[in-house]
């Protein structure tokens, strides 16, 4: 028997001939020793065609040489890449059928292989025509020659490029930005440092990279930052922070990132921005403790300026029956509008001083709006009609969202500001809804407003036409309690007005979905009927005004310096009051609401309502609001003339 060891030259696949030599395989036949030549040679060919298609099957390209450098043999993988069928090729050398190839690298490794009988290897760029190729080529020694192996391997490289392009460009921002960073492995070596960190730390990087931080820093084991880089690895959550740094003594602000190769750290130096926040820190806790102060100062002020002002008043209205002859009652005229100007400047002033040390505090609720025209075209009717007005009012059905006693004295001093600048013509009050917001517009057909002055009529004591300052023109302070309480209510004002023909102001309001049933405001009770009143005051001064005041309505009073003067003098009275009206602060550090509460302690009866109660004061804190609220009384802020006391009591009372 005959083994062989090649196969014949001519197979019957024409892939598989070889008319410049054959591939030795060293294929060993398994074929009997006793078969004739046929079948050795049947199953030679059977081997050869299972070696073919395994090698036709791999993903790498193969293209065999002889000894000549003559190509013998190309899989289909090879086939594919060069586009060239094993017959055109066959017998052909290396550079015959890939030119480039002469004189290159590939033909040096190649004949390195060929003749050393080492295995050689190497990545290439083949350039064509608006294409490009990546290859993988390795030589390897064959009994025959040299074995090439190739893969196209430019997915690959083109993924390489672009991640080696992504990472230059991480690199180049790393570089540019104004943060420090670096980055730690999860054995915590540094593995990046960008320049700025560099230049905080005053340390090289090549002489930090590969070092664990806390080689690099021994002081950071321990430390706060440290720890918080530890749990945000921990818990795989990025974190922000600000901590004193370990390494500079000073603060930074540090955002950690964890991921799966470790920790990414930006950190920058905020030691000026903390020392800035402590700075507004300290002088907020002044401007705090120095707006106390001036709470303070206005209560003082406010409970000191009224009272004497609230006893004058009291008293210039009692003095008119008893002044004879039209001399004594002109002085005692203009003696009265000497003091309601005083008033309305101390009113002013100290509601200015409220607003702006923010010690008003509104109480939002669905307000009516019906009721508070009717107020305003009861208050304001008599005077336009005094000065020759038409004052028209629209009713308006709708409900708004707001602070019931600010927005009266917003659309107050809004009318007030009309009749002032009005001489002819009308002024009207109306309202209506736009925009899911309900519009209350009071306008008048006035001198109107110069272009340049439309943003400077909200400034303090600013007038138009009054450089005289003539006081029946006001005061100029009306305007500027609107825009304070526009923004207190956030309730927009607009201005619109033209010089000589008129002036329109609008207020915005959030429209409400209900409407509260309106309370009807009763006429102011000046005839007292008998009714008993136990009027409470420390200042001697006020409290006989204020029983003056009262005996000429009408009622029988009791007027007690405080709550214990009260009680005794009840006891010796025998009746029950039917009206309480108390200074809110008294002596020895006492209140107007507890004298109330024990007064009506005195008459407790579960069939009778709690007797009606008043305070009368010159607070202008929130306090004193709530301190009444929560003993259900009324209050009115002095000073108060005898007009405004009167409809505060018949509010109270119920009755004209």
């Amino acid at each position: 028997m005959t083994k062989r060891t090649s196969l014949p030259n001519e197979p019957a696949d024409d892939r598989k001939g070889g008319g410049g030599g054959c591939v030795q395989s060293e294929i060993k036949s398994d074929v009997d020793a006793e078969a004739p030549p046929d079948a050795e040679l049947d199953g030679g060919l059977r081997a050869w065609r299972q070696a073919t298609d395994i090698l036709d099957s791999i993903d790498e390209a193969l293209v065999a040489l002889d000894g000549e450098y003559r190509v013998i043999y190309q899989n289909r993988r090879a086939e594919q890449i060069d586009q060239q069928p094993l017959a055109a090729i066959r017998g052909r050398r290396l550079w015959e059928v890939w030119p480039q190839v002469a004189g290159s690298d590939l033909e040096a490794l190649c004949r390195r292989t060929m003749t050393e009988r080492q295995p050689t290897g190497v990545e290439k760029r083949l350039d064509g025509e608006g294409t490009t190729l990546w290859l993988e080529i390795r030589f390897l020694p064959t009994a025959e020659g040299v074995g090439c192996f190739f893969r196209d391997i430019t997915t690959r490289k083109r993924a390489e490029e672009e991640a080696r392009a992504s990472h230059e460009r991480a690199v180049k921002i790393l570089e540019s930005i104004s943060d420090a960073f670096y980055a730690v492995d999860n054995d915590w070596r540094f593995t990046y440092i960008n320049r700025k960190a560099e230049q905080i730390w005053g340390r090289s990087r090549d002489t930090l990279l590969g070092l664990r931080t806390w080689e690099a820093f021994p002081k950071v084991l321990g430390s706060e930052a440290f720890e918080a880089q530890k749990r945000a690895v921990r818990e795989g959550r990025e974190m922000t922070i600000e901590v004193i740094s370990p390494t500079l003594g000073n603060w930074v602000e540090a955002s950690l990132y964890p991921s799966a190769d470790g920790l990414s750290v930006y950190f920058r130096d905020i030691t000026a921005r903390r020392q800035a926040q402590q700075a507004l820190l300290t002088a907020k806790e002044t401007a705090e403790a120095a707006n106390l102060a001036k709470g303070k100062f206005l209560a003082a002020a406010s409970h000191d300026l009224r009272q004497p002002l609230q006893a004058l008043l009291l008293f210039v209205d009692v003095l008119k029956p008893h002044v004879q002859g039209s001399q004594g009652a002109t002085a005692l005229m203009h003696l009265g509008r000497g003091l309601d100007a005083l008033k309305e400047l101390l009113d002013s002033l100290l509601d200015m001083s409220r607003l702006d040390s923010g010690v008003v505090e509104p109480t939002i609720e669905t307000v009516s709006i019906a009721p508070l025209f009717e107020h305003i075209a009861a208050s304001y009717r008599p005077v336009a009609a005094a000065k020759g007005l038409e004052l028209h009012v629209d009713p308006c059905a709708a409900a708004a969202r707001t602070d019931r006693t600010l927005l009266i004295r917003m659309v107050r001093n809004l009318v007030e500001n009309a009749l002032r600048y009005t001489e002819q013509g009308r002024i009207d009050i109306e309202c209506r809804q736009a925009g899911g917001r309900l519009l209350i517009e009071v306008r008048d057909t006035g001198i109107g407003i110069p272009p340049d002055h439309l943003e400077r009529i909200w400034d303090e004591f600013h007038q138009v036409g009054n450089p005289e300052r003539d006081r029946n023109r006001g005061l100029g302070l009306g305007l500027a309690i609107v825009r304070r309480l526009s923004q207190l209510l956030n309730h927009p004002v607009e201005v619109r007005s033209k010089p000589g023909r008129g002036t329109s102001f609008i207020i915005a309001l959030p429209l409400a979905r209900t409407i509260e049933t309106p309370v009807t405001a009763v006429e102011a009770a000046t005839t007292g009927r008998g009714r008993f009143a136990v009027v409470v005051d420390d200042d001697a001064i006020v409290l006989l005004g204020l029983e003056t005041i009262f005996r000429d309505w009408g009622y029988e009073v009791l007027v007690a310096g405080s709550a214990q003067k009260a009680v005794e003098g009840l006891s010796r009275a025998g009746r029950r009051p039917d009206l309480i009206v108390a200074d809110y602060r008294l002596r020895e550090g006492r209140y107007g609401t507890e004298a109330v509460a024990r007064i009506r302690a005195l008459y407790a009866d579960p069939g009778h309502p709690p007797i009606p109660g008043l305070i009368l004061t010159g607070e202008t804190g929130p306090d004193c609001e709530r301190d009444a609220a929560a003993h259900g009384l009324g209050i009115i802020h002095k000073p108060v003339t005898p007009r405004q006391l009167g409809h505060a009591l018949g509010e109270l009372l119920g009755t004209p």
